[in-house]
């Protein structure tokens, strides 16, 4: 009787050891069912700066910057200006903005004591045609009194018309100051975007080797030949 159950407790610990031999993780060692995945930046998200994607100019003491809010533009951002980026096209649509309207944040901040700005006279140049605002929301208080105290900012929706194209050459233009920089910032937005979609990518195939590894687990039971060449030991 006691032999018996002396035999039993020693099946019981090969059985466990069988097991363990049988996991990744286990004592015997990690095995191609052992990857995980690598950790990485999130998939489709950004990385860049609201002044990355923008143009920016000065002109009579007010600094202009001018951010196009295009979703596959966000798509570049980093993901809090995006998110906050995207809030404001959202809350902020001018109204009477037809429905393929191109929409811009545009912010006017004096740097030389107290300024005046002029909202209507900001301009872009698409595809050789100067562009004037179809609306303007504006997201500030004092926004019509047109005037910035020193350090002081005023923030607008801009909305044009859809012959705007950002996939193209474009100059934004205010009081004979202009900034035709766009190639610059699309030649950046893009290859973030690409950089993005090789993220996502890689990202969406270590998710199928670690589903493949982890049904290659559920499925796998005491390797072959443990069990009973240790059995044979034990005789």
């Amino acid at each position: 009787m006691r032999a018996a159950v002396v035999v039993a407790v020693a099946v019981a610990g090969l059985l466990q050891g069988c097991a363990a031999a049988a996991r990744p993780g286990g004592s015997a060692g990690r095995g191609a069912g052992g990857i995980q995945a690598v950790a990485g930046p999130v998939a489709g998200r950004g990385s860049l700066r609201q002044e990355q994607i923008s143009l920016r100019l000065m002109a009579e003491g007010v600094r202009v910057e001018v951010t196009p809010l295009a979703g596959w533009v966000l798509e570049a951002a980093a993901p809090d200006a995006r998110q906050r980026l995207e809030r404001i096209a959202e809350a902020y649509r001018p109204e009477g903005a037809a429905e393929g309207a191109v929409l811009f944040l545009v912010t006017f901040s004096s740097v030389e004591g107290d300024r005046a700005f002029h909202p209507d006279e900001l301009l872009i140049v698409s595809r050789g045609l100067r562009e004037r605002p179809a609306a303007i929301r504006a997201i500030t208080p004092g926004w019509g009194t047109r005037l910035l105290a020193q350090q002081e900012s005023a923030m607008a929706v801009y909305a044009f018309g859809e012959s705007v194209d950002l996939a193209r050459d474009l100059v934004v233009s205010y009081r004979g100051e202009e900034d035709g920089s766009w190639t610059e910032v699309l030649r950046r937005v893009e290859a973030e975007r690409a950089r993005g979609q090789r993220t996502r990518r890689n990202s969406e195939k270590e998710q199928r080797i670690q589903r493949r590894s982890e049904a290659g687990r559920r499925r796998l039971r005491y390797p072959a030949g443990c069990l009973s060449s240790n059995l044979r030991t034990l005789r």
